[in-house]
């Protein structure tokens, strides 16, 4: 297969969110027994003309909330939209589409976004970018 490479600064784009996206996982004793698998596809997206997923594996039935949080230069996390909240997920595969949108219907800004899942106590994050051209 040959990979040929995008034009212009698409390249940056993708792959600076390949690199970006990923989960940033609990040691295995904090969680990493209950949640697995946890990305963004694609890992960049333009909103104006597509969406992504957030999706994971739960090795067990739990109660899962999942926002999409701004994380400022500063650390602290500015809330974007919450996709759902305290919903009871079985064990396996889940999917859930994020619109690139905040709580108030509107395109976000282009930049990077965290998606935060709560398992219970727990809190997993995966990093996705938005862009506009």
């Amino acid at each position: 297969m040959t990979i040929l490479p995008l034009p212009g600064p698409a390249a940056f784009v993708v792959l600076s969110a390949l690199i970006l996206s990923g989960c940033r996982m609990p040691t295995a004793a904090e969680g990493a027994d209950i949640l697995a698998n946890l990305r963004f596809s694609p890992g960049a997206f333009d909103s104006f003309r597509r969406n992504t997923e957030i999706l994971y594996t739960l090795k067990q039935p739990a109660r899962v909330t999942v926002s999409i949080v701004r994380r400022t230069a500063s650390g602290a996390d500015q809330p974007v939209v919450t996709l759902f909240t305290e919903i009871m997920e079985s064990k396996g595969y889940h999917s859930h589409t994020w619109l690139g949108d905040t709580s108030q219907g509107l395109f976000v800004p282009a930049g990077d976004y965290v998606g935060i899942v709560r398992v219970e106590d727990r809190q997993f994050e995966a990093v996705v970018r938005v862009f506009h051209f």
